[in-house]
C-alpha cells in the first residue's frame, strides 16, 4: 500500500520547475543553431500544412512540429519563451520521475523512499548531458516523449490500483500519442510490460496476469502494427528517420559494446574526462576483455535477477526493474555510432534512459549504511550539478559569440565574401556547423539578423572554439591569393562537414591542411571581394 507524502512535499512539482528555470537561465537566448535553420525554412514555406507530413521529414514526427510549429507561429524564433518551455517540461520529467519512486512499492519508509526519489529525480534535473536537449530547439520531442512515457507508466500505476477505465485510455492515449512525436517512442510499451509484470509478481498478484497483459497490450501491439504499416505507406519503409536497414540491424557486438559505453558514460560523468582517458575507455570497450567482462556482469546480473526474482526484496526487485528500464531506453540508439570526441554533441541520445538508471543506481546505493548512501548520493548530485553548470555556460557563451559575429558582419556592399575559418562548435556545442553547403553563416544572417548577404559566401573550413577571446591568425602573400591560417592558441584543430577537415578544392581555391597550419590558395583575385576571418568574437579583413 502506497503510503502519503506529508502535505508540505505537494510542492514539489512546482520546486522541480523553478529549479529547471533556474538552472537553465543563462540559457535562455541559446539553442537556435544548426538543425533548427533547416527547420525554421521548412516552416516558412510549409506552414501549418506541413506538419502532418512532418514538413518533409522522414518521419512520423506531426506531434512534434505541431509545438515546434505553434511556438514558432507564436513567438518566431530567438524567443526566450522557447528556454521556459524547455525548462518548464523537463522539470515536469524530473517530478514525474520522483513521484515513480514514491509510488513503487519498495517496503521502505516514507523518509527512505523520498530521499530515493528526490536523489534519481536530481541527479536526472542536473545531468549535465541533459543540456543538449533542454537547451538545442530542435530537440522537443525528447522532452515530450519522456513526459508521455511516464505519464502513461503512472497511468498503469492507477489501472492497476484501481482498475478504472479512464486510467486505461490514458495509456493507450500516451503510447500512440508518443508514437506520432518520436520513434524512440516504441520502447514504452516494453516500459510498460516491465512495470506491470515487476509490480504484480512482486505483489504476489499473478492471478489474471495473462488476462490483464491482454488487456493492456493487445491495443499497444496494434498501434504498432499501424505504426509501422503507416511508415511503409508514407515513407517507403518500415522505420523512419535512418531507415530499417540501420534502425532494426542486430549487431550484437556493437550493441553490447555501446550499451556498456552508455552506462559508463552516464555514472562516471566520463565524457567530462581528459580526452586521452575517454579514448581509452570508450575504445577499450568495443571489443577484448573488457568487452567481453562487461557482457558477463551484464547477462549475469539480468540471469540472477530473473532467476532470484521472487525471492529478492521488494527494494532489489525495483532497483532491477530501473536498470532495465534503463537498458531497454537505450534500445532505439545501441546500434548506432557513438560518439564522445567533444562535449555536448549526442548528450541527447541517452535523456530518455537517464532518470531510469540513476533511479537504479540510487537505489543500490540505498542498500550500503544510511549515512554513507546520502553522502554518495549527495556526492553524485554535487558534481553533476556543477557539470551541467559549466554546459549551460558554454551553451550562453556560444550565443554570445555567435550573435556577435552576425551582427558584427559588415560587407554587404561586396560581390564576394570568403570567410577563411568560421566557428564549427564551442566546447561541442553547436554553432555554425555546415554539412555539404559552401556555406552556412548566411543562414544565420537571414535568419536572425534578417539581414542576408545578397552576393556569393564561402566558408572555407571550420574550428572548434576553445576560448570566445582567441580566434585565428592569417599571413598571405603580397599578390592576395595565398593565406596560411594558424589558431592562436592549444586546442583547436579544422573541421569541415561536421568532421576533421582535409584537402579539397573547388572552382574558387584549394584547401590544404598542413601539420600545423591550414593554406587557402585562390585561383584569381577578384575584384570587390573580402577575405575575412574571427577573432576575439569580430571579423577581421584582410587587407
Amino acid at each position: 500500500m502506497e503510503q502519503p507524502l506529508p502535505s508540505r512535499f505537494r510542492l514539489l512539482p512546482g520546486l522541480f520547475v523553478l529549479v529547471s528555470l533556474v538552472v537553465y537561465w543563462p540559457t535562455r537566448d541559446a539553442g537556435f543553431v544548426m538543425d533548427w535553420l533547416g527547420w525554421q525554412y521548412a516552416y516558412d514555406r510549409g506552414g501549418w500544412a506541413g506538419i502532418p507530413t512532418s514538413f518533409g521529414y522522414p518521419g512520423l514526427h506531426p506531434v512534434l512540429h505541431l509545438g515546434n510549429y505553434s511556438l514558432y507561429w507564436l513567438l518566431g524564433a530567438n524567443s526566450p519563451v522557447w528556454y521556459g518551455v524547455f525548462a518548464i517540461l523537463h522539470g515536469l520529467n524530473a517530478w514525474l520521475l520522483c513521484r515513480l519512486a514514491l509510488r513503487l512499492p519498495l517496503s521502505m519508509a516514507v523518509g527512505e523512499r523520498l530521499f530515493v526519489g528526490l536523489s534519481a529525480a536530481l541527479l536526472f534535473l542536473f545531468s549535465p548531458y541533459a543540456a543538449e536537449v533542454v537547451v538545442w530547439r530542435v530537440c522537443l520531442h525528447y522532452l515530450l516523449a519522456l513526459l508521455f512515457a511516464l505519464l502513461a507508466m503512472h497511468a498503469a500505476l492507477d489501472y492497476l490500483a484501481e482498475g478504472r477505465r479512464r486510467s486505461w485510455w490514458i495509456i493507450q492515449g500516451c503510447v500512440l500519442v508518443a508514437l506520432f512525436t518520436f520513434e524512440w517512442s516504441l520502447v514504452i510499451p516494453v516500459l510498460l510490460l516491465l512495470l506491470v509484470v515487476t509490480h504484480q509478481v512482486s505483489q504476489q498478484k499473478t492471478a489474471g496476469l495473462l488476462p490483464l497483459l491482454g488487456r493492456l497490450f493487445a491495443p499497444q501491439a496494434g498501434l504498432w502494427a499501424f505504426y509501422f504499416l503507416l511508415n511503409k505507406i508514407r515513407l517507403g519503409d518500415w522505420v523512419g528517420h535512418y531507415g530499417a536497414d540501420t534502425h532494426l540491424k542486430v549487431a550484437p557486438a556493437t550493441i553490447m559494446a555501446n550499451v556498456l559505453r552508455y552506462t559508463v558514460k552516464q555514472f562516471s560523468f566520463m565524457r567530462h574526462w581528459e580526452g586521452r582517458i575517454q579514448v581509452q575507455v570508450f575504445d577499450g570497450l568495443a571489443d577484448g576483455w573488457p568487452l567481453w567482462l562487461g557482457s558477463a556482469v551484464f547477462v549475469l546480473g539480468a540471469a540472477a535477477w530473473l532467476i532470484f526474482f521472487r525471492r529478492m526484496s521488494a527494494r532489489l526487485q525495483w532497483t532491477g526493474a530501473a536498470f532495465a528500464w534503463f537498458f531497454v531506453a537505450l534500445m532505439p540508439v545501441a546500434n548506432l555510432y557513438f560518439y564522445y570526441l567533444q562535449r555536448s554533441e549526442n548528450d541527447r541520445y541517452g535523456y530518455f534512459a537517464t532518470g531510469f538508471g540513476w533511479l537504479g543506481l540510487v537505489l543500490l546505493l540505498s542498500f550500503l549504511p544510511k549515512i554513507a548512501s546520502r553522502l554518495l548520493a549527495l556526492g553524485f548530485v554535487g558534481v553533476s550539478l556543477c557539470l551541467l553548470l559549466q554546459m549551460n555556460r558554454f551553451w550562453a557563451e556560444s550565443e554570445r559569440l555567435g550573435d556577435s559575429l552576425v551582427y558584427d558582419f559588415r560587407w554587404y556592399d561586396r560581390d564576394e565574401v570568403i570567410i577563411l575559418a568560421s566557428p564549427d562548435d564551442y566546447h561541442g556545442v553547436f554553432m555554425f556547423r555546415i554539412i555539404g553547403q559552401i556555406n552556412g553563416f548566411n543562414e544565420a544572417l537571414e535568419l536572425r539578423r534578417m539581414r542576408p548577404f545578397k552576393g556569393k559566401m564561402w566558408e572555407v573550413a571550420q574550428f572548434n572554439v576553445i576560448d570566445p577571446a582567441y580566434g585565428i591568425r592569417v599571413e598571405h602573400d603580397a599578390g592576395g591569393l595565398q593565406y596560411n591560417t594558424a589558431f592562436q592558441q592549444d586546442g583547436n584543430w579544422w573541421w569541415r562537414n561536421g568532421v576533421g577537415a582535409t584537402d579539397y578544392s573547388n572552382d574558387r581555391y584549394v584547401f590544404r591542411k598542413k601539420e600545423w597550419h591550414m593554406e587557402v590558395e585562390l585561383k584569381e583575385k577578384r575584384p570587390n571581394t573580402a577575405v575575412i576571418f574571427p577573432s576575439g568574437g569580430r571579423w577581421i579583413e584582410l587587407k
